[in-house]
């Protein structure tokens, strides 16, 4: 993503707004309310501008990871995943060729599944995707967009069942 793309994502205005509410509000529970609202505005536009720099500093070394894959992307999206331990948050990657999840939290993990590893792909409720890599084994996809994600993938001849 592009620098100026992390102001414009609908979660740091949500949780600018909510933390310039809540300081605000205390404030104005101790104090005058005018140093409530004074100080809920300068804490929404100071938030405002700290966490989408913190969110791209932190998203820097996958946008370098990204750039080393060859292949044009058909998928970009901001996901999380099962891993052995849990569930891990993360890139989902998808290319003509390969399923590539990138994670962003505990270590350093990347998997890449070609069209010969998946068997299936179910789209389930309660926002996830199943992938199937064998009858025992597989990764838990949960996104915003599933049905989304769902329609990409059968578009471009991945094993869908539904």
């Amino acid at each position: 993503m592009k620098f100026s793309e992390y102001f414009h994502m609908r979660g740091v205005r949500t949780v600018s707004a909510a933390l310039g509410l809540l300081i605000g509000s205390t404030f104005a529970l101790l104090s005058d309310w005018r140093y409530g609202v004074l100080a809920g505005a300068v804490v929404a536009l100071v938030a405002s501008f700290v966490l989408p720099f913190r969110m791209y500093l932190s998203d820097r070394p996958y946008a370098k990871l990204k750039k080393t894959i060859a292949a044009p992307f058909l998928l970009d999206e901001r996901v999380r995943f099962t891993v052995k331990d849990g569930t891990v948050g993360g890139f989902f990657l998808l290319t003509a060729k390969s399923m590539i999840f990138l994670s962003l939290e505990r270590g350093n993990h990347r998997l890449e599944l070609s069209r010969e590893d998946v068997k299936s792909v179910v789209l389930g409720e309660n926002m996830t995707i199943s992938i199937f890599l064998n009858e025992k084994q597989y990764i838990r996809l949960i996104a915003g967009d599933c049905e989304g994600i769902y329609e990409i993938l059968r578009d471009n001849g991945w094993s869908t069942v539904g």
